[in-house]
């Protein structure tokens, strides 16, 4: 493909006195590349503009950060404040405040909340007045963000929104969690619960390191009925939450339910894997029988079908008619439902014969998250039983674990 041409303007000048003579001069313009504010239609932001903006930030005690900023971008960030020991973090926690202006009379307020180990949470809100929005950013407590959990830090991202008057309540903004990620030993834990409206709340489990992990499909669904079965897939395991539909209700019960969660997965994986089904067997046995239930109803459908025949009930009767359109009637209600069931025949619930609960897949090495007693040295082998001295589980170990992933 050819480039593209250039402007340019050819000018001809011809002499007097030779008129054969022709000279043709061609002057081209070179366009300066734009810069990246120019090309997305920004202004910089002028000396005079952040001074006004950072005017009821000063007040609070907010220090600008000129060399972090982005002019170009809109962008203004504040010197990070330190919290010293705060009782709900039992450590000091970083808060940092970062303002944007993308258009004109509209601010993005972003207060990003750090430990020591990297782990952030950000609490965001939009609106028409920067003093406003770090008002109202304020009145949510710092340790709010970030809390500690079994000794984990449990980092929950939150957004103010501001919800419209109405007959019962006047204007006022609201708190709604929106993701969370805690790291506990080894395994990233996360929730997402943007996932739309009156929709069950979203957990993922993945092991750092690419590496494999191993937990029975009940791992959380053992804690009440709330709670899905997780589904294994390739790097991570994923499930779901049943929580509130409406705000404030969720936010409260998603705080309540994922501190449970964070306990609950932090109790397990310091444990043996073996001392899980000793713990939670009356559970898991109630877990079996509530994903049984959608295959229940339906095998109780078609064999209650033929009984149809038996009752002597008129054609022109409500009854009738409700029964002829039952199929029809059953479908729309499946599809009403927030969350679609899943129709299967659970695995019976049994002991997790194994020694850990991540899998090096790299190696082939197991690491045991629980203290795991010292192995006695083999002695060494000969060729052709090398096979069966390797570390890693055993065929019987490797069977049993794999059948407890998919209880």
């Amino acid at each position: 493909m050819p480039p593209p041409l250039k402007p340019c303007i050819v000018i001809a000048l011809q002499s007097p006195s030779t008129p054969e003579l022709i000279v043709m001069v061609r002057v081209a313009d070179t366009f300066p590349t734009p810069s990246p504010s120019e090309s997305s239609g920004r202004v910089p932001l002028t000396h005079h503009a952040i001074l006004d903006l950072v005017a009821p930030f000063t007040e609070r005690g907010c220090q600008l950060d000129l060399a972090a900023s982005d002019r170009a971008q809109r962008q203004l960030r504040f010197k990070p404040i330190l919290h010293p020991d705060l009782p709900s973090a039992g450590a000091s926690l970083t808060e940092t405040l970062i303002l944007d202006n993308p258009e004109p009379e509209h601010f993005r307020l972003r207060r990003l909340v750090s430990d020591e180990a990297g782990l952030s949470s950000t609490l965001a809100i939009e609106g028409p007045d920067p003093g406003e929005l770090l008002e109202q950013v304020e009145a949510i407590a710092v340790g709010r963000q970030l809390v500690a959990v079994e000794g984990v830090h449990l980092a929950r991202g939150y957004r103010l929104q501001q919800s419209a008057a109405s007959e019962r309540q006047s204007a006022h903004w609201r708190l709604q969690l929106e993701q969370a990620e805690a790291q506990v030993e080894g395994v990233c834990l996360s929730l997402n619960a943007k996932t739309g409206h009156k929709m069950p709340a979203e957990i993922e489990l993945r092991a750092n390191h690419d590496q494999r992990l191993r937990v029975p499909a009940d791992l959380f669904a053992v804690l009440g009925w709330e709670w899905r079965p997780m589904r294994r897939f390739v790097r991570f395991w994923r499930g779901s939450l049943r929580i509130a539909a409406t705000e404030p209700a969720r936010t409260r019960e998603i705080e309540v339910k994922l501190a449970q969660a964070v306990s609950h997965l932090a109790q397990t994986l310091r444990g043996d894997p073996g001392a899980f089904h000793a713990r939670w067997q009356v559970a898991r046995w109630r877990v079996t029988f509530q994903r049984a239930i959608p295959l229940l109803i339906g095998l109780g459908l078609l064999g209650a079908t033929p009984l149809i025949q038996l009752l002597s009930i008129e054609r022109t009767s409500l009854v009738w008619m409700f029964i002829f359109h039952a199929p029809v009637l059953l479908a729309v209600g499946i599809l009403a439902m927030r969350e679609l069931p899943v129709i299967e025949i659970p695995p019976l619930p049994r002991p997790l014969i194994g020694h850990a609960w991540i899998v090096d897949d790299g190696s082939g090495r197991v690491e045991s998250l629980a203290a795991a007693p010292a192995r006695r040295p083999e002695p060494p082998s000969t060729p052709g039983a090398r096979g069966a001295s390797e570390p890693g589980l055993g065929a019987h170990e490797e069977t049993s674990m794999q059948g407890a992933e998919a209880g």
